[in-house]
Order: C-alpha cells, then sequence, then structure tokens
C-alpha cells in the first residue's frame, strides 16, 4: 500500500507531501489545478521518460519518493532480495538539469530498469494510455492468461518455444552450409595444402632476413672478417704472437718478484679470449661467401611467406591458425549429416513438448474465457450497462513459414490461440471488437470492470485511477463510484476525479488547488477535513460552497454513499 508521496519541484507542484490511506482516496479541484501533475510523478517513478522541462523554473531538480507498506504483499521484485523481506520500502527518484536520472530504493542506489519493475509490481495506473492497452487485440490473450492465473505456464512454454526457434535457426544456418557444402569443401582444402606445401616453421622469416643481409653484404663482411682474423693470428706480427712475447717477459718477473704472477694469468685468459675470436672468425669466412644462388632461394621463399601473410596474415601465426581453422571447418562439414540428425532430434523433441504444453495452455485458456466473459459482463452490467454483452471469440493464428521439419506451423510465442475481446454495449447490436467502441464512457467502464477482476487475482496493493469518469455522468457516476468504493475493501485505490458522485465515496479525500504565491504559481494539496469536504462536493455540484442550498445536497450525496 502507498502509505506516503513526496514530490518537490516538479513543474507547479513546489513541495508536496501527501499521508494517504487505506480504501478509497480521492483527488479533485478545478481544470488546470494541477491533478495531472500528481499522475506524472506516479508515471517517473514507473519508469517514464524525465524531462528538463518537468524540473520547476530556478530549481536545479525534481525529486518524487513514495513510501510502500509491503505487510500485505506478497513479494517484491525478485531482483532485490536485500529488501524483499522489509516491511516497508522508500522509492526515490530525481532528476536533473543535466538530464541525469538517480533511483534509490530504501537509499541504495540502482538502475532506473529496476526501479520501474519494482513500482510496477506495487501499484497499478490506469489512464488513456492504460485504456488503449486494453482495447489493443495483441493485448487481449494476456488479460485472459492474468485472469485464468496462467502466467507461470505461459513463461514455461515461452522458454521451450525460444528453445524450438534458437535450433530452428540453428538449423537453417546448417541447410546454408550444406548448400554451399561442396565449394566450402574445395575451398578449405585449397587452403590447407596451400598453407602446408610452405611448410612453415616459427621463427623462420626472422632467421631468413638476417641470413639474407649477410649475403647481401658478403663482399663487405668477408673483408672484415679477414683483415680481423689476419690481425689477430694471420703473421708473426699478430696480435696473438706478440702476446706470446709478452707472456714470456711476464714468466721472467714472475720467477723474481711474486706480484706478477697474476698479472700473467690476466694475460694468458686474454689471450685465450683472442684466440677464441680469432677462430669464430675463420669459422665465419665461410658463412660469408658471395651466394647468388642461396640469395635468390631467400628471396622467394620470403616473397612466398608474404603472400600468405597477404592472403591469411597479417602474421605467420595467424597464417597457422587458418589452417588449423580450415581443418576444423572441414571436419565439420564432414560430419554435417550427424549435426543435421542431432538437431532434427532436438526439434521433434522441442516441438512435441511446446505443442503439449500449447495445447495444454489452450485447453486451460478455452475453459477460463466464458469465466471471464461472465466476470466482465457482472462487472459491467453492476457499472449502469444492464444489457451489455461480451465475448471472447479465438482467430486462427496466421503460419509464420518456418521450415520443415518444425511440423508445428501455428505455434506462435503465446501458444496456439490468437483471440479478441468483443462487446456489444446495447441490446440488438452485433458485437463488435474493442478497437471499434466509440464511447469513451463505455470503454472507461469496461476498464474499470476489467481492472477490478485483474487486481482481485493479482493481489494488486494500490491501484490509480486517473480519467475514470470520462463521458459518464448522472446515475453512471454514482454506480461507478459505488464499484470504486468496493474495490476499495480489497486494495488501495487513488482516484483522480472531476464528479461529485464519485468523490462523495471516498474515505479520504485531497483537494488540489492553484495559487499564486509572490508572484510564483504553486499548486498545493490538502487532505479535507469534513467540513472542508462539504464545500468541495458543493463546488462540484456547481453551487455556492458556502450557501445553504448546495451545502445540503453535497450532504445528501455522503449520506447516500454511505
Amino acid at each position: 500500500m502507498l502509505v506516503e508521496l513526496r514530490i518537490k519541484n516538479l513543474a507547479v507542484l513546489d513541495q508536496v507531501e501527501l499521508l494517504l490511506e487505506p480504501g478509497l482516496n480521492v483527488f479533485t479541484g478545478e481544470t488546470g489545478a494541477g491533478k495531472s501533475m500528481l499522475v506524472q510523478a506516479v508515471h517517473l517513478l514507473q519508469g517514464a521518460r524525465a524531462s528538463e522541462d518537468l524540473i520547476r523554473t530556478g530549481a536545479a531538480a525534481a525529486e518524487v519518493e513514495a513510501r510502500f507498506e509491503l505487510s500485505n504483499l506478497h513479494e517484491v521484485n525478485d531482483a532485490a532480495p536485500s529488501w524483499a523481506g522489509e516491511r516497508e520500502l522508500l522509492v526515490r527518484r530525481i532528476i536533473s538539469r543535466e538530464g541525469r536520472s538517480r533511483s534509490y530504493l530504501n537509499d541504495q542506489a540502482v538502475t532506473a530498469k529496476l526501479l520501474a519493475q519494482t513500482v510496477q509490481e506495487l501499484l497499478h495506473l490506469s489512464g488513456q494510455h492504460e485504456y488503449q492497452t486494453f482495447l489493443a487485440p495483441e493485448n487481449h490473450l494476456h488479460i485472459l492468461d492474468s485472469f485464468a492465473g496462467l502466467g507461470a505456464a505461459v513463461q514455461a512454454y515461452q522458454e521451450v518455444y525460444h528453445q524450438w526457434q534458437q535450433v530452428q535457426r540453428q538449423w537453417q544456418d546448417l541447410q546454408r552450409r550444406r548448400s554451399r557444402a561442396d565449394s566450402s569443401r574445395e575451398f578449405l582444402t585449397f587452403q590447407i595444402q596451400e598453407i602446408e606445401r610452405a611448410q612453415l616453421q616459427p621463427g623462420e622469416e626472422e632467421a631468413l632476413h638476417q641470413e639474407q643481409e649477410r649475403l647481401r653484404h658478403a663482399e663487405k663482411l668477408w673483408e672484415a672478417t679477414r683483415q680481423g682474423y689476419d690481425l689477430l693470428y694471420g703473421d708473426k706480427q699478430a696480435i696473438l704472437t706478440r702476446l706470446g712475447d709478452v707472456k714470456k717477459n711476464l714468466e721472467l718477473l714472475s720467477r723474481y718478484d711474486p706480484q706478477w704472477v697474476s698479472r700473467g694469468e690476466q694475460l694468458h685468459n686474454a689471450a685465450l679470449e683472442l684466440e677464441d675470436l680469432a677462430l669464430t672468425l675463420r669459422d665465419y669466412l665461410r658463412l660469408v661467401q658471395p651466394n647468388p644462388i642461396r640469395l635468390e632461394e631467400i628471396d622467394q621463399r620470403l616473397h612466398l611467406l608474404q603472400r600468405l601473410k597477404k592472403k591469411y596474415g597479417p602474421g605467420l601465426e595467424d597464417v597457422l591458425a587458418t589452417a588449423d581453422r580450415a581443418r576444423q571447418e572441414l571436419a565439420a562439414l564432414d560430419h554435417l549429416d550427424d549435426q543435421e540428425a542431432e538437431l532434427r532430434r532436438q526439434l521433434d523433441r522441442l516441438a512435441d513438448q511446446a505443442r503439449r504444453q500449447a495445447q495444454s495452455l489452450s485447453q486451460q485458456r478455452q475453459a477460463a474465457a466464458p469465466q471471464l466473459a461472465a466476470a466482465v459482463e457482472a462487472e459491467i452490467h453492476s457499472l449502469a450497462m444492464p444489457r451489455a454483452r461480451f465475448s471472447v471469440r479465438w482467430h486462427d493464428l496466421p503460419p509464420e513459414g518456418q521450415e520443415a521439419p518444425s511440423r508445428e506451423p501455428t505455434l506462435g510465442p503465446s501458444g496456439l490461440d490468437r483471440l479478441e475481446f468483443y462487446l456489444a454495449p446495447n441490446p440488438g447490436e452485433d458485437p463488435k471488437p474493442l478497437s471499434r467502441i466509440a464511447s469513451g464512457g463505455e470503454l472507461s467502464r469496461l476498464v474499470l470492470g476489467l481492472k477490478s477482476i485483474l487486481a482481485t487475482g493479482a493481489g494488486i496493493s494500490t491501484s490509480i485511477f486517473d480519467e475514470v469518469d470520462t463521458g459518464i455522468g448522472g446515475r453512471t457516476a454514482v454506480v461507478v463510484g459505488q464499484k470504486l468504493q468496493r474495490l476499495a475493501r480489497r486494495t488501495q485505490i487513488i482516484c483522480i476525479t472531476h464528479l461529485p458522485q464519485i468523490a462523495c465515496f471516498a474515505g479520504t479525500h485531497f483537494r488540489v488547488e492553484k495559487s499564486v504565491v509572490d508572484s510564483r504559481t504553486v499548486t498545493s494539496v490538502k487532505k479535507l477535513t469534513p467540513e472542508e469536504r462539504l464545500q468541495e462536493l458543493a463546488r462540484m455540484l456547481g453551487g455556492d460552497p458556502t450557501s445553504a442550498t448546495s451545502l445540503a445536497h453535497a450532504r445528501e450525496l455522503l449520506a447516500q454513499a454511505q
């Protein structure tokens, strides 16, 4: 139940705090006083798109906050376990001029989607938008399912149906692959053979580039290597030969002065290092011999690698990965028959399961449809439409064009059924689709009747009715007021109305007023005392709210309502 609603800086609503009661809460006021902004505030909590235009001039942000009592609520949004066990839930949404929107549940920041889902489970809002929802034939099946309590069965069917469609898409993809199988197999085989013939090796390209560079400058490298070897080891003037003479001198020094022993060892080690370098230079001479034939081979090999990279790259590792993928795809093509047989088995199983569940749903819907029709007729008969007839008509579901082997072309997202509500408001008239009803009064009463039925079955804690008095008046308005009063015994009702015949049935009456304070338009909402309520009803009756006659008429209305 909605126990408190706070609105701040929302258009003409400067700061409003409402304490709501169980039963029937009614809001009245002159046209243009700002009653529609109360509905707009609830729309924002239910996820309506926020606009900077809604923020009061001069304010940085608008804020809507609602406090709900959860003691009578069976469950709160499954995605909100942290507050599902609470006795109260505080929901809040803040809209800033920068276009950002912040949402909170019990002061925990949440997404706007989660806030909207939660609030939509706590209250229902009926207005012209929802009237159009009831008119649309595509929503009638959902209404019947809600009435019959088939929500869980519908969800279970839809899970199977979506699995079936997913496998169908896999089947269709397999058929496309099969139609391209021969050309694909030839292409994949060519890729594999082309890459395998290349006999690629990890690190090969870098090694080839290095060898290519040596061969391109072989003469310079050979000359530099030869000179280095000759300087180290080539003749009597070579460095190593001269170091031998130095070694003999150090040995003589060491014989008479021990401090030269370590120096002699250093010279010996240096000589070994230089000797190793000289031998390495000698061996390198064989590697840097000019070899035009080998250079041509390397150029051709690098050209091949470059071509493969251009086709399958950018790197050689990508070329090798392409070959691996081609082998896998080729193996998969070789197993198309196995895949097709497995998908056929899945399709048959899911189609049979979906068909059985759809048939079960259809049977339950067929059984519930007369009950819904009877319940709606009882409701609208009590709403001054005593001879109106309401019916549920079934239509064939058009084929969806599914490919074999679905074997069930009439299954749809909601099952086998497509239906539409028909109404004959007056005797002697043929029933017509709800979408062709012209009378706003008949529509508002029908929606009220449907809401009464659905609210009873769904455990809704709060229902808000906006423009429920559209197109009605007189005795019919009294009947609508009575219906709202009876409905308010089971669930909290909030009703915005212009008719005193409805307002007189309220347990709690609020008046919405617009005034100018400090050159600013301000809308205020006040809970009326018994005397103020009499005056408001007298005003709504079109008389002087202070005259004895108008007040007497208002007292009579209240007495009749009681």
